[in-house]
This record gives structure tokens, C-alpha cells and sequence, in this order.
């Protein structure tokens, strides 16, 4: 499927005892507590607000990409989820939309 860190990704909010990097997305790693995944820096030009908000996605991205293969998988097979609906206002039908973001998730390009 991909190649990213397995397991759970886990918002950190280390915003008390650090200014720089206030939060941060760990995983579980073999042998170790923790792996850091990415920190999401406080800068003037990135409120604390929207630094966590980034984080939180971040941390959400393996479960909406599982999510979104899961939906392909049941688009592909037949099942019933509207696959000719057209979801968005540029008219592109939902499995390209699908396809789009997996693309970018695992291979840094849409299709």
C-alpha cells in the first residue's frame, strides 16, 4: 500500500515546555517509546491556532488515506456509494477524486 510509518499517529500539544515546535505527530516505533513523524513550529506567520490545526491533520492522515482506499475499494467492486455522483463543483466524478488524493498521498502527484 505505502510506505509510511505504520501505526497510529498521535497528536502531540508540547505548547508548556516548547516554543519553537509546540506540537508534534509521534508514532509508535519497535524498541522505542516514540518516533516524531513531523513538528508543526509557532512562527509569526503561522498562529498557534493554525500550527495546531495543521498538526491535527497531520496526525489524522493514515486513517483518511485508509479511509480513502477503503472507499475506492467498494467504488471498484460494484457497491452502492453513488460512484456516478458528481460531488464537487469542477464536475470530476468522486473515484478520480479518490484517485487524486491517493496519488498525492503516496506518490506526490496527481494522476
Amino acid at each position: 500500500m505505502t510506505n509510511h510509518t505504520p501505526g497510529q499517529w498521535r497528536f502531540q500539544d508540547n505548547a508548556q515546555n516548547w516554543k519553537t515546535n509546540p506540537y508534534s505527530i509521534t508514532a509508535r516505533a519497535p524498541g522505542v517509546h516514540s518516533v516524531t513523524i513531523a513538528n508543526c513550529p509557532s512562527r509569526a506567520k503561522i498562529p498557534p491556532a493554525q500550527a495546531r490545526a495543521n498538526a491535527l491533520l497531520i496526525a489524522s492522515a493514515p486513517d483518511m488515506l485508509k479511509l480513502l482506499w477503503s472507499i475506492k475499494s467498494h467504488l471498484y467492486s460494484g457497491a452502492s456509494l453513488h460512484a456516478g455522483s458528481q460531488l464537487f463543483d469542477d464536475d470530476l466524478p468522486i473515484h478520480m477524486i479518490i484517485d487524486n488524493a491517493i496519488n498525492l498521498a503516496t506518490k506526490g502527484r496527481a494522476t
